[in-house]
This record gives structure tokens, C-alpha cells and sequence, in this order.
């Protein structure tokens, strides 16, 4: 219980709440030479694929705000540790959200490791290993943000009162899949590819908090000293079984929820394959880069659900009063005030089977030039309320491409209000490395507002 009430309380402090349900990597998931990247996108994309085989050794992926300049040695996946680390009252700062309030959003995940073989050209094995940890809920005031982000202490933090009314969860697991592609139709000028995935959940875990009430930040002595107060509060939590260490065997405990996933896709490709030409007139060896104009695809995402296991919940209500060092030590342990102040022993909490959030996945991909190519991505909910994880967005990405070297400029156009973020993507030999939002990473305003940040390492063969 005490784990997963610090994960929430500290990210609700953050403006952290809101997970991804398929993997953003702006850029890399629309490349020819994503591989498993951007099989986790559309399961489709690995049929036909050029790579004899592509071994992923490790790519993480984690929301970071600004802050991460500040916080440099725990400003990464901080969202994967909440079910483990205690202490994390300074790190998540780092963590911002992609989206702005009132719905916010932020996750961590670790892929790896996975491999993918081509069989005999036109079908194509995969095998993916990935951790994901997702925050998901509504953001509080501003000012409170501002108040543990930045310490009461902090002579910018302007005395404000208001009200709150929050609800947020955290849910995390580990999973396994199996991918297969096969190219059904290969002709002069067009081709058809499907692909399915199927994959195992474990160790799955979920948690939630609600509150509401009124604050009230006061100036008590001079310009260094203030007060938060929290009044007419009244909270909720629950979750389900807390992990009890980070290994394989944690993760196969039949403590934990557990359940099925599955993606769909397909893929068609106008054009031919290949230009058929030489790279010059000096040698014999054919272009073998894309070359069709246009490539259309479709991917059903997330289906699938989690049946967890039954947990605690507890409810509460009561003024809390913090000056500086009191709300350091209650960030740093949150369970120990709100169950000490808990209105009676703990109640069920049994969340049973929860359907995963489904998405709609279109893609349209005009090749302009040689390794030049213009792509359009949206990425679309299937369901509402509370189950929604990540907002609708639309993609837009420039990109060159080549078989070792690979550079992305993606638009994203995010959420209700279409916030626009200007993101960065490369791959580099067996380095990718990306952002979401570039501006979010060197912004000074050390604000919520925040960008994906990934880094991974793969090894490939093409085929001959």
C-alpha cells in the first residue's frame, strides 16, 4: 500500500498522470528500418522486411521535463520505479506531462530484449520483451505544482487559495509477445502485408487516488516562508498486490494481475519495391531502398484485458497544515498520514477484469525522393472515460532515411487543445536516439510541460 500511495501522491504533485497504451516514437515507428520499433506501431510493417534478422538489445523510454538538466542522475523512467522505490520525492520532478492540464500525461517503459526473423523473404518472426509503467488522471492547481516543485521556500511562489478534484491511477506490467508478418500479395506495383501480435501480461499492478478539498498557500514570515494548507479534504485509495522486487520471478507471481493483449495491421504499398537501378554508373550493385510513392496502412492496437487480483482500499478525510520540511516528509511518505487518517479499517478493493484501452492506428507514407519520404500518422482512441490512457494525436514527420543512417523532424499535433510539439528522431548504426518535443528539453521555465525522451541499441543483418 505505502509504495503505490507514494507513486500517486508524488506524480499527482508533478502533473503526471496519464499513460501511453502504444509505444510514441515519433519518427523511428514510421521508418522502412524500424524493425521492432515500429512493429509495435503496426504488426504488419515486419513482413516483407529487409532485415535478415534485428536483435534490440535495450530501448528506454520515459517522459522528462526540463528539469531532468537539474535532477541529471534520476531524471529518467521514473515511472517504472513507483513500484518499488520509496524515496522519490526529488526525482519526480523531472517527470512533466506530454499534455497540458486538466488530463495529463506521462510514462516510462523498457523494451527489451526482442528479435525478429525474416523467413524465407516473405514471412517474418518476432519476439518482444517490455516493462511499461503509466500514470494516468487529472492535474492539480498550478499553484500546489508549483509549491512542491519548487519548495514553499521559493520567494516566486505567490500566496493563492482555491479547491481541487482530482482522480488518478497508476497501473504498470511486463509483457511478452509474439509477432508474425506475412506479405500475402507482392506484385510489380503494389503489395498487401498482414500481421497479428499476441502477447502474455504479467505482473500486472493498479492503484488509484481521489481527493478533493480547498488549499491554501499563506505567506507566514517574509518572503521565504510559507504554508500550505489543505481543508475539507476528503480522499480514497486503493490497489491491488504491491511488487515485492524487481525480477522475472516477481513479475510470473500469481499474486499479481495477469492477462492477454493483441494488436492487428495491415499494410499496402503502392510503387515498386525497389528502384531496380544502380547506386552509380561505376558499380553493378542495385539501390535496394524503397521505392514506392505511397504506402497505406491500419492498425487495431490494445485489445485485450487484465484480470487482477483483489486489494485494499481506504478512505479518509481531515486538514493537513505543511510548512517546508513537514511537506518533505510527507511527499517522501504520503501512506503514513493518509492511513493513519484513514476512516477505519481497510476495505476490498477489487478491480476484477479491466479491458485494455484500445486504439485506432492510420498511416500514410508519400515518398518525395530518394530516402526522402513525408509521413502522417493519427493515433486514435476507441474508448472513453476513464479508460482513455492516451490522447488522440496526429504526427507529422519528415524524414531521410538510409540503412545505417536515419534523421526525423516530427510535428505532433496533441490532445483536445492541439498542442503542437516539434520532436527529433535519429538512428545512427545501431544507436537511435529521440525526442518528442525538443523545445520542452531545453525550455528554462522548468514547468510541467515535458517531451519523450528515448535511447536504444540494436544489432541487424539484411538480407542478401
Amino acid at each position: 500500500m505505502k509504495r503505490f500511495t507514494i507513486g500517486l501522491l508524488l506524480a499527482l504533485l508533478t502533473g503526471s498522470l496519464s499513460p501511453v497504451s502504444a509505444q510514441y516514437l515519433p519518427g523511428l515507428v514510421s521508418s522502412n528500418y524500424g524493425g521492432i520499433y515500429r512493429m509495435l506501431q503496426n504488426p504488419s510493417s515486419i513482413a516483407g522486411t529487409r532485415y535478415s534478422y534485428q536483435f534490440v538489445a535495450f530501448n528506454g523510454t520515459s517522459t522528462v521535463n526540463s528539469l531532468y538538466t537539474k535532477y541529471i542522475s534520476k531524471g529518467f523512467f521514473q515511472t517504472l520505479r513507483l513500484p518499488y522505490g520509496q524515496n522519490l520525492s526529488l526525482p519526480l520532478r523531472t517527470v512533466g506531462s506530454l499534455t497540458n492540464a486538466p488530463r495529463t500525461t506521462s510514462y516510462s517503459e523498457i523494451l527489451g530484449p526482442s528479435v525478429l526473423v525474416n523467413i524465407g523473404g516473405t514471412q517474418s518472426l518476432a519476439l518482444h520483451t517490455r516493462m511499461r509503467s503509466y500514470l494516468y488522471g487529472s492535474s492539480l492547481p498550478e499553484p500546489l505544482t508549483g509549491a512542491y516543485r519548487d519548495r514553499l521556500t521559493n520567494r516566486k511562489l505567490q500566496p493563492a487559495s482555491g479547491d481541487f478534484d482530482f482522480d488518478l491511477a497508476h497501473n504498470s506490467y511486463g509483457e511478452i509477445g509474439l509477432t508474425y508478418g506475412l506479405q500475402v500479395f507482392d506484385g510489380q506495383w503494389h503489395r498487401l502485408k498482414l500481421g497479428a501480435t499476441v502477447r502474455r501480461i504479467v505482473g500486472a499492478q493498479l492503484s488509484y487516488l481521489n481527493a478533493r478539498g480547498d488549499y491554501a498557500i499563506l505567506q507566514t514570515n517574509g518572503d521565504g516562508e510559507k504554508t500550505l494548507e489543505l481543508t475539507n479534504l476528503e480522499y480514497g485509495l486503493g490497489h491491488t498486490t504491491a511488487r515485492q522486487g524487481f525480477s522475472l520471478s516477481s513479475l510470473f507471481s500469481s499474486a499479481y494481475g495477469s492477462g492477454w493483449g493483441y494488436d492487428f495491421g495491415v499494410t499496402y504499398e503502392i510503387g515498386r519495391r525497389t528502384t531496380g537501378r544502380g547506386y552509380n554508373s561505376e558499380t553493378p550493385t542495385k539501390d535496394p531502398r524503397p521505392a514506392y510513392f505511397l504506402r497505406l496502412s491500419a492498425a487495431l492496437m490494445n485489445g485485450g484485458s487484465i484480470t487482477y487480483p483483489t486489494g485494499q482500499a481506504y478512505t479518509g478525510s481531515g486538514p493537513f497544515t505543511f510548512g517546508q520540511d513537514e511537506f518533505e516528509r510527507f511527499g517522501n511518505a504520503p501512506a503514513d498520514y493518509l492511513t493513519a487518517n484513514a476512516d477505519g479499517s481497510a476495505d476490498r478493493y477489487a478491480p476484477g477484469k479491466i479491458a485494455l484501452p484500445r486504439m485506432l492506428h492510420l498511416e500514410g507514407d508519400l515518398r518525395l525522393a530518394r530516402s526522402f519520404f513525408v509521413n502522417g500518422l493519427l493515433m486514435e482512441n476507441l474508448m472513453s472515460g476513464s479508460t482513455v490512457r492516451m490522447p488522440n494525436m496526429l504526427i507529422v514527420s519528415p524524414r531521410f532515411e538510409d540503412e545505417d543512417t536515419e534523421f526525423a523532424l516530427p510535428i505532433s499535433i496533441i490532445g483536445p487543445d492541439s498542442r503542437v510539439a516539434v520532436g527529433m528522431s535519429t538512428r545512427v548504426g545501431p544507436l537511435t536516439l529521440g525526442f518528442s518535443d525538443v523545445g520542452r528539453i531545453f525550455s528554462k521555465k522548468g514547468d510541467n510541460r515535458s517531451s519523450m525522451a528515448w535511447i536504444g541499441l540494436s544489432v541487424w543483418g539484411w538480407r542478401k
